[in-house]
This record gives structure tokens, sequence and C-alpha cells, in this order.
């Protein structure tokens, strides 16, 4: 399964519908903002896991949410971009505003609406290991041990059953 994949999964109906309900942003705009972020997300999250003390606190956030159903949670999502992206938060929100056509302030509503969702799998997925290796293998698609299933099959069920 590839990351497209793992996108289609954090665009379901249900989520996008309620994202756009309460935020009052167009369900088509909501789909292009996760579809462009979502690599530049892992990314960033993968290099934050690069140093002893980032992937810490990955570690803890990502056990935090773990098993969490989706829940609108804008101040949560906010404080997990603002850990993820550090001071690149702005220039991120602005090239994708640009990119997608949607206003910045729309952008940081999106992305702080999914944060705590790709947390909650991404923790749920990590059961030992290393953080950094676990996104390595989501984007470069590696396969989980003797299962024959890639760790994004894994993730994409995840997300459909919740």
């Amino acid at each position: 399964m590839d990351l497209s994949k793992l996108i289609s999964s954090l665009t379901d109906n249900e989520m996008i519908g309620e994202i756009s309900k309460k935020l009052n942003i167009d369900k088509n705009q909501i789909t292009s903002v996760i579809q462009s972020a979502i690599p530049q997300f892992l990314n960033a999250m993968k290099k934050n896991a690069a140093t002893a003390d980032g992937a810490a606190a990955l570690t803890q956030a990502l056990g935090n949410h773990a098993g969490q159903s989706f829940a609108l949670n804008l101040e949560d999502g906010k404080k997990i971009l603002s850990k993820v992206f550090g001071g690149n938060l702005e220039s991120i929100l602005s090239s994708l505003g640009k990119q997608t056509g949607v206003a910045k302030d729309q952008v940081s509503n999106i992305l702080a609406s999914i944060a705590p969702k790709l947390l909650s799998v991404l923790g749920s997925l990590k059961l030992s290991g290393n953080i950094g290796d676990l996104l390595g293998s989501i984007l470069g698609g590696s396969t989980a041990q003797g299962s024959g299933k890639s760790i994004l099959g894994g993730l994409l069920n995840k997300l459909i059953k919740k």
C-alpha cells in the first residue's frame, strides 16, 4: 500500500463531513489540503524523531493519542502542529494555502483537525521499536514482518475501523 492510500483513508467521508460542518469549509478544500499536507507532516515527524529528545517527545505524544477515535479538538491539534513543524509552521501553512487555494487560517484549522487522529493511528501502530523507523516504513512503504502486508495496510485498516 502506498502513501496515497493513507491520504485516502484520512479523507473518509465521515471525518471530512464533520470537519466541513464544524469549520464551515468546503469538503473538496479539506481533501485538497490533507492530500498536500500529509507527506510534509510525516516527513517533519521523521525529522523530529532523528534526535533523542524529538523521538522521546514524539513517542510520548503517540502514546498519549494511541487508540483515540476521531474528535474535533483544534486546541490539541494546534499544539501538535506547533511541535511537529516548529518554526516552519507559518511557512508550511502559507505554502499549503498557495498550493491549494485555501486561506492560511483554514489550512491551519484543517491540519489541526486531523493531527490528533494521525497521532492516534501512528500511536496504535508503534508497539515497539524506533519511531523514526516506523515513519520511514510508512513513507517508504516497507512491509511488516511475516504478514505480507505493508505497514500502511495496517494503518489504513485502523483508520477505516475508527
